[in-house]
């Protein structure tokens, strides 16, 4: 066995496993871009941003970047309210001819906070670290029909650190035995190697 082998084989011991999933950073700019990117922008809009701390943020980036791209976003007041029509029937196409509109697109935005784990294992050791994931729900409704149209998720981690933890008693029984092993080998190898 030559030197060269002998390096490469104490390079590959010195890598550790690590299992990540790899999301997009949550910062306002970045979501807003992703959320208006899936917003169809045919029809007049009612947006209605349900995400948070993340919410007047969301409100003035989104808002911004529809009007940007010529969309129609349209207010709703007490009088217009779109969402919280009567039951009655024959009173849902009224609602939108205060606004003069035949049809219209409810867009609704909300957040769901949780968490992701990013775990490193190397030979003798574990580590894992929380980081919040922020799984944003967009539902496209046609109004005055109520008709669910499209239903889309985004998910976005931050890059503040939750929570650490460092473990080296998940160690199994074996592994010190196996480390003292491949190391009095390779002191070894390299001892009678001339």
């Amino acid at each position: 066995m030559s030197k060269s082998s002998l390096i490469i084989l104490l390079a590959l011991m010195g890598f550790c496993l690590c299992a990540e999933t790899h999301y997009p950073l949550a910062e306002p700019e970045i979501i807003s871009t992703q959320i208006v990117n899936l917003i169809d922008l045919s029809e007049p809009i009612f947006l209605d941003i349900q995400a948070g701390d993340f919410t007047s943020a969301l409100d003035y980036h989104i808002r911004y970047m529809l009007l940007e791209k010529g969309a129609d976003i349209r207010e709703w007041t007490s009088e217009n309210n779109p969402f919280y029509l009567p039951s009655l029937t024959d009173s849902i196409p009224k609602s939108l001819l205060p606004l003069s509109l035949a049809k219209a697109r409810l867009v609704i935005i909300t957040m769901d906070l949780g968490s992701t784990k990013v775990e490193t294992k190397s030979f003798l050791s574990y580590h894992s670290e929380s980081y919040p994931l922020y799984s944003f729900q967009i539902k496209q409704i046609e109004l005055p029909s109520y008709k669910l149209l499209r239903v889309d998720n985004l998910s976005f981690t931050d890059s503040k650190i939750r929570s650490s933890n460092s473990n080296i008693t998940s160690l199994k029984w074996f592994e010190p035995i196996l480390a003292v092993t491949a190391i009095s080998s390779i002191i070894y190898l390299l001892w009678t190697i001339e």
